[in-house]
């Protein structure tokens, strides 16, 4: 590490590395560290010496990422001003209404500032010895070569396997594969035009290209995979964490007799991908077919111990874990206690918020390092735990929302205005058309968990009822999350109310978003009858509308759990429509969550659409009236693709009300 003006120390970066060619240095500038995705498209390559600029506003992911870019024996060298906490993102990115950038913390600045700290800082002179380039050359490991050997021999064989290689980042995941799909194709045990290597990007699978060699095989876009003919013999997907479980699962059951490997990184900037390891492969195990389960652990790319892997794990948690409940009785619940976390205590605390982390880590999808940024220092947010003495057994993360002004709510439901970290007041307000709900005072659950070894002893019921206890003075509590049958059910035993459901798959979890809520207040008791009764007009054509889409892939079982609370109502009464249709015409919401009512508004309309433009009328009829996909529509109306459908329907159906109006005056 270098410390000093920017000038200084982009001279003692050059002189330590002055024996280094140009092209195996890779200098970072603010621009790439001040943004998630700005390190992101460097991924792939690999240099001698990376130098990060910290100057200005930095990611914390910027940290793990720039470790990943090293080669064995290289030079990571972070140039920083001197003293002072790193000017981390914020506070301007964590600032929430009602708050200022003035209630942001600055836990996770001084963390990071102690654990610089730490790092040696280089004072070069011109005395000072210049580092030399590394000699380095790939080479294999004992576990690498184990793994090669069982891709090899399953994904060669004649029967349906499933395959799963996990490995932490610099582990040589992404060279095994490569490696043993050579040796399939070159041998001829596997043909190319057989052979489907997938993931959730070209760039995702750069690394496997280039070690399977120049055998033919080329990489397949997920969205590219229906138009492939004859069934594959193999399919590879790499960083298949990144993708939702559900497409996951759809694989398997589209290509039953395929061999299949999944491969993913763990404990990486990109997050953990515990839903992967959590659920999928869960869900794998249960199967008929066999599954392989590989691991690498040795590192190749730095020797096992390697201190800048184990700094970076340390200051930013990318290897925490629930702590070990070995000396207790999971049943034993006696002593735990429920309580509202201090952040700054916890923020010292390094045991208790390595458990606390790794727990939510554990639990959940896909947790970054900017994560724990937002659990230590967003002003919106409040942590609770059950503990044990030093055992933390249970986890939530709870965001206070809603409050606002009634102009606000207004702006929010005509598509005006946006507002950052009121997710739950956000989703009633536009998305389930009730802006009354955004005046309310809301609690949303951003996050919980329960320890994996003291699960089914009522804790998370506990923890729950614990948080409504804290939070005595809101009105609505509420949680969005990826629908499953049993999440839906566990909330309902804790009387809360399904009042909506996303129109799309969650990128994350491949479910539809589930929004739950369960009134305290007078005021929101009154509203959620209203939302539920909405909600039962509108989830069958919803639903409806997103299988014709593709958009819903899920089992049976989750389509009857979102129904079965749902009360039968009567069919939407013209008033009814035409509220929807208005509330649809002016605010940001989706077609699908108001087509109940926009439906047979327009059926009983027709006469008035054959007078409008042909385009216009197309449109309509494709989408509304013949319920077909987006992309029928976008054909039928003449547009170029269905991001350009999506936006002409609302200004097309205003055209039909605007005609409607008028013939209305006319007569």
């Amino acid at each position: 590490m270098v410390r000093g003006a920017p000038a200084v120390t982009q001279a003692r970066a050059e002189a330590l590395l002055r024996f280094y060619p140009p092209e195996a240095v890779l200098w970072t500038r603010a621009p790439e560290t001040a943004r998630e995705g700005g390190l992101r498209a460097r991924l792939g390559g690999t240099w001698d010496a990376v130098v990060v600029d910290l100057y200005g506003v930095w990611v914390p992911e910027v940290l793990a990422l720039a470790e990943g870019l090293v080669r064995g024996g290289g030079a990571l060298i972070l140039r920083l001003a001197d003293g002072g906490a790193p000017s981390v993102p914020g506070p301007e990115s964590l600032v929430v209404e009602p708050y200022s950038a003035a209630d942001v913390g600055t836990r996770w600045p001084e963390r990071l500032r102690r654990a610089l700290d730490t790092v040696p800082v280089e004072s070069v002179t011109p005395e000072t010895p210049a580092l030399v380039p590394p000699d380095w050359t790939p080479r294999g490991s004992a576990d690498q070569a184990v793994a090669v050997r069982a891709l090899v021999e399953s994904l060669g064989a004649s029967s349906p396997v499933r395959v799963s290689l996990v490995a932490e980042r610099g582990r040589g995941k992404s060279v095994a594969l490569g490696q043993a799909l050579s040796t399939l194709l070159a041998s001829g045990q596997v043909d190319a035009s057989r052979c489907v290597l997938t993931g959730p990007s070209a760039d995702a699978v750069v690394e496997v290209l280039r070690f399977a060699g120049e055998a033919g095989l080329v990489y397949t876009a997920l969205n590219a995979l229906n138009l492939r003919g004859q069934a594959p013999e193999v399919v590879v997907v790499d960083e298949a964490a990144q993708l939702p479980v559900p497409l996951l699962q759809s694989l398997c059951a589209r290509w039953p007799t395929a061999r299949f490997a999944f491969a993913t990184t763990t404990r990486g900037y990109e997050g953990t991908g515990r839903g992967f390891v959590l659920r999928f492969l869960e869900w794998v195990r249960g199967q008929a077919v066999p599954w392989v389960s590989l691991t690498l652990d040795t590192p190749i790319r730095f020797a096992p111990g390697d201190p800048v892997e184990r700094w970076t794990r340390e200051v930013l948690l990318l290897d925490a874990e629930p702590s070990s409940l070995a000396a207790r009785a999971p049943e034993a619940t006696t002593g735990v206690r429920a309580l509202a976390l201090d952040r700054d205590a916890l923020a010292k605390d390094k045991a208790r918020l390595r458990a606390l982390f790794g727990l939510l880590v554990h639990a959940h999808y896909r947790t970054t390092p900017g994560d724990l940024h937002r659990l230590l220092d967003a002003p919106n947010l409040r942590l609770h735990a059950l503990v044990d003495g030093a055992d933390v057994l249970g986890a939530s993360v709870v965001a206070l929302e809603g409050g606002l002004s009634r102009d606000r709510c207004t702006a929010l439901a005509a598509g005006r205005s946006r507002i950052r970290g009121h997710a739950l007041a956000d989703t009633l307000v536009t998305q389930a058309f009730c802006p009354a709900a955004g005046e309310l005072r809301l609690a949303r659950s951003v996050r919980i968990a329960t320890h994996p070894e003291a699960r089914r002893a009522g804790l998370a019921r506990r923890l729950v009822e614990h948080v409504h206890a804290a939070h005595a003075d809101v009105d609505l509590f509420g949680t969005l999350f990826g629908a499953t049958p049993e999440l839906v059910r566990f909330r309902r035993r804790l009387g809360y109310t399904l009042v909506r459901v996303g129109v799309s798959a969650g990128a994350r979890t491949g479910e539809p978003a589930a929004v739950m809520v369960r009134p305290f207040s007078p005021a929101a008791r009154a509203l959620v009858p209203d939302l539920q009764a909405r909600l039962a007009v509108a989830l069958p054509v919803q639903l409806e509308l997103m299988r014709a889409e593709g958009h819903w892939h899920a089992e049976p079982a989750l389509e009857a759990v979102l129904l079965e609370d749902l009360s039968t109502v009567p069919a939407p009464d013209e008033e009814a429509q035409h509220t929807m249709l208005e509330a649809y015409l002016s605010g940001p919401a989706p077609y699908e969550g108001a087509a109940a009512w926009i439906q047979p508004w327009t059926s009983t309309h027709r006469a008035v659409l054959e007078t409008l433009g042909e385009g216009t009328r197309a449109l309509i009829a494709a989408r509304v009236l013949d319920a077909r996909p987006w992309h029928e529509a976008a054909a039928r109306a003449g547009m170029r693709d269905v991001p350009a459908a999506q936006r002409a329907l609302r200004p097309a159906l205003r055209a039909l009300r605007d005609a409607v109006e008028a013939r209305g005056r006319r007569a």
